[in-house]
């Protein structure tokens, strides 16, 4: 099959001035598996944090990698240039002809594919929980384009064909949110919508290397033992438990370290980050606590195999339960040791497996004593981490997370509604429905609700105008 795929960069065969994200390689582990299986895909990538022409450099040619490979770069959108590139997004599908389409990458994606005019099938996958999200960053300085999302995250729930969720609790909430526009019907009432699709790991994700020198020998003594942490300090991450947890275990035991990689997420997230450094500066053990900041993917190797427990702490609010995460699975692929809070699906399966240590979310005290625990029982947390590459290699690898999708490329289709609406030629209407939608979804979720509004003035025509009274009549029903 030809498969046009829109995710979000940088993908592993080209080098990009902006880091890798747990987006970028959502993206690659639905594409890196259908290459497999023998596919021809055209990647259309939308570069995070880039929001001009994109500036990459290609390590190795897409066709090098697989036969009938093709990859396209842009910006990512903002406000000022999403008409630009989807109409440049546009005319590659076009060019391209392909049997369907697959949106990766969550809402960066959707911004772009919502818009594409074509009636092939379309599979959404949704790398984490989008709404819950939205909650976090609702009083944020960008609240208005956050608001914004609401009607795109709409349109993409009426048009998809097939939904993809990185957890269990995301495909229930994707099923309700389905129902709630209509999408649960007679028609497809013997189709699954949703299918989970959890984080993966790569094929040729690297073992544990021997020593290399990023940590030991030049940040802190050969035999200390090394924290670790990398990634974005997103929104849903209680940093300040965080801290106060290594603070107190760094003041116990004189010979841990904390390394960290990764940092602020530029024109998402940036506060988090900052505030962290803020009490690092203040700290009496402010010495032993090493930023790195963001590094080249080769380095993150490097770093990785020197440490002993990698640290995860999430906020116990909606996203986190909904959510996914992924950065731990590469700590994993390189014999690290996992201490995480167990309030995300991935964390949960991991402690209840005995794969990882649990803390208690928003304890400092306690995860401080879990983490100490960890350091006096060197052995014992070297098994467990052993096992839990077994696992990540064997039950989230790439291939084994995207079966559901697989299976469906094979045969691409249109759900059972949506075609019942193209062949009819019933789609105006669907447009026109939904579009009532969207414009109350953008009255009840403004700040201001103000009659003279532009999105009020809209409202008002469409229920004037377009709304099908059986009586064929067109009527001011909120007025008198």
């Amino acid at each position: 099959m030809k498969l046009f795929i829109v995710g979000v960069g940088p993908l592993p065969f080209y080098r990009s001035p902006r880091p890798r994200t747990a987006l970028s390689d959502g993206t690659w582990q639905l594409i890196q598996p259908l290459l497999e299986d023998g596919h021809a895909i055209r990647a259309v990538t939308l570069e995070f944090g880039q929001t001009e022409s994109p500036q990459i450099e290609y390590l190795r040619n897409p066709e090098e990698i697989a036969p009938g490979f093709e990859h396209q770069a842009y910006p990512e959108t903002t406000r000022d240039n999403r008409k630009r590139v989807v109409r440049q997004v546009q005319m590659s599908l076009s060019a391209f002809n392909p049997d369907a389409v697959i949106s990766a990458g969550s809402v960066v994606a959707t911004w772009v594919t919502t818009e594409l005019k074509h009636r092939l099938p379309l599979w959404y996958d949704l790398y984490g929980a989008f709404i819950p999200e939205l909650q976090l960053r609702m009083e944020s300085p960008d609240a208005e384009d956050t608001f914004e999302t609401f009607a795109v995250y709409k349109r993409m729930l009426l048009r998809g064909d097939r939904f993809s969720a990185a957890t269990a609790r995301q495909a229930d909430m994707v099923m309700g949110e389905l129902g709630m526009v209509g999408r649960l019907n007679p028609a497809n009432l013997d189709e699954q919508l949703v299918t989970l699709k959890p984080s993966g790991l790569p094929p040729d994700s690297p073992r544990r290397l021997p020593r290399t020198g990023r940590i030991r020998g030049r940040l802190c003594p050969e035999d200390s033992f090394v924290l670790f942490s990398s990634g974005g300090f997103n929104t849903w991450q209680d940093t300040r438990a965080f801290f106060a947890t290594l603070e107190r275990v760094l003041l116990d035991n004189p010979a841990a370290r904390f390394v960290c990689l990764g940092g602020g997420i530029g024109g998402h997230y940036d506060r988090g980050y900052e505030t962290f450094k803020g009490w690092i500066r203040d700290s009496p053990v402010r010495e032993r606590f090493f930023l790195e900041g963001w590094v080249p993917q080769e380095q993150v190797i490097e770093y990785e195999s020197e440490a002993d427990l990698g640290l995860n702490f999430d906020l116990d609010v909606s996203e986190s339960h909904y959510g996914v995460r992924s950065r731990f699975l590469s700590w994993m692929a390189r014999g690290v040791a996992v201490a995480t809070t167990p309030v995300s699906a991935p964390s949960r399966e991991l402690v209840e497996k005995g794969l990882a240590l649990g803390m208690i979310p928003g304890d400092p005290a306690a995860s401080a004593s879990v983490i100490s625990g960890a350091i006096r029982n060197r052995e014992g947390l070297a098994e467990m981490a052993a096992r839990a590459e077994e696992f990540v290699r064997n039950q989230w690898s790439f291939r084994e997370t995207t079966r559901a999708l697989r299976e469906w490329a094979a045969n691409p289709a249109l759900a059972a509604d949506n075609r019942a609406w193209f062949e009819e030629d019933l789609l105006p209407i669907q447009r026109e429905l939904a579009s009532l939608e969207l414009v109350l979804d953008s009255v009840f979720t403004s700040r201001e609700r103000r009659e003279p509004s532009r999105t009020w003035t809209r409202l008002r025509r469409i229920l004037m105008e377009r709304w099908p009274w059986p009586d064929g009549r067109r009527r001011r029903w909120w007025q008198p």
